[in-house]
C-alpha cells in the first residue's frame, strides 16, 4: 500500500515500504541528521556499504517496519527524503511494543512528511506485526519533534536527565508512548 502526498511546494511524495534500492537514500538522510549534531545521539555517519546492507537485511529478517517518503523527481539516492522505522523491542515479553525512530531531511521538514510517515508506520505496525504500543525517545531540545509526537497522541512517560553528552552539553531524553488502538480510534477518518 502506498500513499500519495502533495506538499505545499507542489511536489508529490509517495509514502511506502522500504525496498532494497532505497538503502543508500535512507543512510544519506541519517548521515545528514548525524552531521547536524542536534537530533541523534550518534557522532559518526555510517559510510560502510556492508553496514548499510546488514541493516536492510536485519529489517527484513526481523519483519520490522521501515516506511520511506520518496520524491521520484529527485535522483537516487536523494529521492528518499525521510524514513520512519518501527523496530521490535529487545525483550521477548515485549513483542507487542514497537520502537519508533524517524528522520526527515532538513529541507523537507515542516511539510507534514513526518506526520504522514509516523501515521503510516503506526498503522502498518498494528496490521503487519500486531503491535499494541509504540514507544520513542527524543532529545528534550527537539521541541518541534516533541510537539508533533504530542499532537499525534504520544504521552510523556518521563525524562532521563543528562542522558546524552553532546559537544560538552548534557541533554535530557524525553520518553514517550502511544497505544495504537487509541490512536486509530481517534483518527478513524484516515
Amino acid at each position: 500500500m502506498n500513499k500519495d502526498l502533495e506538499l505545499k511546494t507542489g511536489e508529490i511524495v509517495v509514502i511506502r515500504h522500504l525496498t532494497k534500492s532505497d538503502v543508500d537514500g535512507v543512510w544519506f538522510n541519517f548521515n545528514e541528521v548525524v552531521e547536524e549534531g542536534d537530533y541523534l545521539p550518534v557522532f559518526f555517519p555510517v559510510r560502510s556499504q556492508l553496514e548499510k546492507d546488514a541493516w536492510y537485511h536485519n529489517i527484513k529478517k526481523d519483519h520490522e517496519i521501515c516506511i520511506v517518503a520518496e520524491n521520484s523527481d529527485l535522483k537516487k539516492p536523494y529521492n528518499i527524503i525521510g524514513q520512519c522505522e518501527v523496530l521490535n523491542s529487545d525483550w521477548d515479553a515485549a513483542d507487542h511494543v514497537g520502537v519508533l525512530g524517524i528522520v526527515v531531511r532538513n529541507k523537507y521538514r515542516n511539510l507534514t512528511i513526518g506526520r504522514n510517515l509516523i501515521d503510516f508506520a503506526i498503522r502498518e505496525s498494528k496490521t503487519l506485526n500486531n503491535k499494541k504500543k509504540i514507544i520513542l525517545s527524543s532529545f528534550s531540545t527537539n521541541e518541534r519533534a516533541i510537539h508533533l509526537f504530542k499532537n499525534l497522541g504520544f504521552e510523556v512517560l518521563g525524562v532521563r536527565k543528562k542522558q546524552f553528552l553532546m559537544d560538552s552539553n548534557y541533554i535530557d531524553e524525553v520518553l514517550m508512548e502511544l497505544w495504537i488502538d487509541d490512536y486509530i480510534n481517534q483518527n478513524l477518518k484516515k
